[in-house]
């Protein structure tokens, strides 16, 4: 196998050309003289290969002779890494043992036994640098653990925030996003809904981004899954991504989706799981200080992003999309549900446990009303404070039946300096 073909940057002077940066390039590069294995994950087509190619830029830029950088990606080939680091070895001369060595293996949940191998020249190896790639969570997080324990940082790249897109379009001066621009502001905000992935944001064409959205989904339902876990029936897992996207924000009953699909249960469940740990849904549980009790209860779930449910649903509604906005880009695991129907959208639980119960109202003008579910948590879980996103231009604080709230600007909910 001829290396250089994946190596480009071992030909004197040559640089990958990707200059505009994802925010977490600057944590990934203060992670790369550790002697942990970098672990970067995401869906598809998020940048995760570009990052790795802007690092091997930075890593040429500040003087790291480019023959001891490799790059291999696991996406046609299934080498494996002993024969790789041999094969890289012969071609370069390069004595891996005797020299600080960088190695990025881009999809490396494609490689069989990944886990195993690289624990052997983790532990052997001292003076290589691993990082890794990979677009399945459960998979990834469950080899890892096998053998990788306390060898791995993990890092997650979700797609665009709102601030890194505006900085895409050129458009770097709203990312102040004062009063003044809040007019300008709304309007790209619209046009990021369906454009949170780096090579849509110029696709004029509103089929051409559809049509690279279902690209996306079917690699993912025909290829990605079946390729690492036991799927019979594939075209199920689209049609459950399109059944999601419809609803964004839906509560799952396994039984009712079984019945509709004409599968098991059990199936059913199983197929979520997929769907969600290949990073195409995102799933929170339904809030209880007992997580078990969470875990039991009905599920809500979204697609990754609002561009997929855009794209597989022309007739999502506007405030569906920007709820589904909010989760793209922040970890909240919970929503809330009582059993007569009110429901709090997000419940963020920060390290030191406090509770932030939050609501997304896509419009200008709130009422009492849009309150009142926020109220009802915080008197069951005895707390004073909600939180509201909305269509409004700067922060605004409201005291409402003894409730305080913080009704802050939609777009910060989506931003990297947001929650």
């Amino acid at each position: 196998m001829e290396l250089g073909i994946y190596n480009r940057h071992w030909q004197p002077g040559f640089r990958y050309p990707y200059p505009r940066k994802r925010r977490l390039f600057e944590r990934l590069v203060q992670a790369l003289d550790d002697r942990f294995i970098v672990q970067l994950t995401g869906l598809r087509r998020t940048g995760k290969t570009v990052i790795v190619f802007q690092l091997i830029n930075h890593l040429i830029d500040r003087g790291v002779e480019p023959l001891k950088i490799l790059y291999f990606t696991f996406d046609e080939e299934r080498l494996r890494i002993e024969e790789l680091l041999s094969a890289y070895s012969r071609q370069t001369g390069i004595d891996i043992g005797a020299t600080r060595t960088f190695v990025f293996l881009d999809e490396i949940q494609k490689l069989p036994d990944f886990q195993n191998q690289l624990k052997v020249f983790y532990d052997l190896y001292p003076e290589l640098k691993f990082f890794i790639t990979g677009s399945m969570s459960l998979f990834l997080r469950k080899k890892t653990r096998e053998s990788l324990a306390g060898r791995v940082r993990n890092f997650y790249l979700p797609p665009l925030h709102f601030d890194e897109y505006l900085e895409f379009v050129g458009k770097d001066h709203l990312k102040d996003m004062k009063p003044a621009f809040f007019g300008q502001l709304r309007i790209e905000f619209e046009r990021f809904l369906s454009r949170q992935f780096i090579e849509t944001i110029n696709m004029e064409r509103a089929e051409n981004r559809r049509e690279y959205y279902l690209s996306i989904v079917r690699k993912i339902a025909f290829e990605d899954i079946p390729m690492v876990f036991s799927v019979e029936y594939p075209e199920l897992l689209f049609r459950m991504t399109k059944i999601i996207a419809s609803h964004p924000g839906i509560r799952i009953d396994f039984q009712s989706l079984a019945r509709e699909l004409g599968i098991s249960n059990k199936t059913a469940s199983t197929y979520v799981e997929y769907l969600t740990e290949s990073f195409i849904l995102k799933r929170l549980y339904n809030f209880s200080r007992n997580l078990i009790t969470s875990e039991k209860k009905l599920k809500k779930f979204y697609l990754a992003s609002p561009s997929f449910s855009w794209a597989l649903s022309p007739n999502a509604k506007i405030g569906q999309l920007v709820e589904n906005a909010v989760i793209s880009v922040n970890d909240y695991r919970f929503f809330w549900r009582d059993s007569a129907g009110h429901e709090v959208d997000f419940i963020r639980v920060t390290d030191d446990g406090k509770i932030v119960p939050i609501e997304v109202k896509y419009k200008s003008e709130l009422a009492g009303t849009d309150f009142r579910n926020l109220r009802l948590f915080c008197r069951r879980f005895g707390l004073e404070n909600g939180m509201v996103y909305a269509a409004v231009d700067s922060p605004r604080k409201f005291e409402w039946k003894g409730l305080k709230i913080d009704v802050r600007p939609i777009f910060e909910s989506v931003s990297t300096g947001g929650n």
